[in-house]
């Protein structure tokens, strides 16, 4: 007769009882948790060591799997470009996917807060982040555009949708501190001397007329787009 032992409790002084396994770290798990803290606390508040906290482990331990925070925001917006899909590049709507992209570009970005921060002056090179930005040339290159054209101008949409994201991010933590900022700012260029400032004063109600991030978002896109088609066209 085969005996089979059963499992030993821990005794209540066991320092066991009070500190479960701990799951091993991946490079995955790892960005997903910094994103989490992006999500509920911002970008500021993003560092090696609270992101150890969060994890339940020491700084060094991070350092094992991702080499610092330049990397760890690589990391961040590779894994928001996962959600990304490639489409087929089709010559008669090549402007059409161009703003599409853009669109899902800020859209994936302004889920996370002000996330867009991490892309300013980091160049993607993940997986995710390189198949999108892939995806962007072979539309270019649908639509005809010379190879000088479509370098210079994947670069400057993809910091057009970066740089308006991250301004409206902080934009919309500015008006929660700040909720009368826009009709104070627009009472004082309504009080602007004339003569002095005689175009800003005449334009004062155009300038303040439209605050909504999404039809200045738009209106840059066709302007970029459509200065795209003029500078191929030269």
């Amino acid at each position: 007769m085969v005996f089979v032992s059963s499992p030993m409790p821990e005794p209540p002084w066991s320092s066991l009882r009070s500190k479960p396994a701990r799951k091993a770290l991946t490079r995955e798990g790892i960005a997903k948790a910094a994103l989490a803290i992006v999500d509920a606390e911002g970008l500021e508040n993003l560092s090696m060591r609270r992101l150890a906290q969060e994890l339940g482990t020491g700084p060094a331990s991070l350092y094992a799997h991702v080499s610092g925070k330049d990397e760890l925001l690589a990391l961040l917006i590779d894994l928001v470009a996962g959600d990304m899909e490639r489409v087929e590049p089709d010559p008669e709507r090549w402007q059409e996917q161009v703003k599409e992209y853009a669109r899902t570009m800020r859209a994936r970005l302004a889920e996370h807060r002000d996330l867009a921060g991490a892309a300013l002056a980091n160049i993607p090179t993940g997986p995710n982040a390189l198949g999108a930005m892939d995806s962007l040339l072979g539309i270019m290159r649908a639509g005809g555009l010379p190879d000088d054209v479509i370098a210079l101008g994947s670069d400057l949409l993809s910091q057009f949708v970066v740089g308006s994201t991250y301004e409206t991010a902080l934009f919309e933590e500015r008006m929660q501190r700040e909720p009368e900022y826009f009709e104070q700012l627009g009472d004082y260029f309504r009080a602007l001397p004339a003569d002095r400032f005689p175009h800003t004063a005449a334009l004062a109600e155009a300038l303040m007329g439209d605050d909504d991030p999404d039809t200045r978002f738009e209106f840059g896109l066709a302007v970029l787009v459509a200065g795209l088609v003029a500078v191929a066209a030269r």
